[in-house]
């Protein structure tokens, strides 16, 4: 195998592993894993943001820290505590955002953020149902 080569399968590794970064489901809840139609799915943007102007990452919900590999958590239904960084490209800004929501079972959420004047700042984050 030549360097080019060699260089060219760490390249095509290192994507691999940047793609699924951020692409799986936390458990955000104790016991033993539950049907989807018992609990509620929040999602935000990967971390990895391959250009994106503005990313809402989720950090934490209730007790729990939300590990680098997670774009989505799963919570029972009720009410909830997330703190979610707003990250916003043009102006390298970096918020971060308390919410106290409150979730249904078997519904979809994501996290979107509102930006300020001319897009560069977030000036909140809301939960939609997705």
């Amino acid at each position: 195998m030549n360097g080019g080569e060699s260089m060219r399968r760490r390249w095509l590794s290192a994507g691999l592993c940047l793609m699924l970064v951020g692409c799986s489901t936390m458990q955000a809840y104790d016991g033993e894993r539950r049907n989807q139609d018992e609990l509620a799915r929040i999602s935000g943007d990967w971390r990895v943001r391959a250009g994106a102007p503005v990313s809402v990452i989720l950090r934490q919900v209730n007790d729990f820290e939300v590990g680098v590999r997670y774009s989505a958590i799963d919570v029972l239904p009720g009410k909830h505590r997330l703190l979610a960084d707003c990250q916003v490209a043009a102006s390298k800004r970096i918020s971060r955002h308390e919410l106290n929501i409150e979730v249904y079972a078997g519904e979809r959420y994501r996290l979107a953020a509102e930006t300020g004047p001319g897009n560069r700042e977030c000036a909140a984050v809301k939960l939609e149902s997705d």
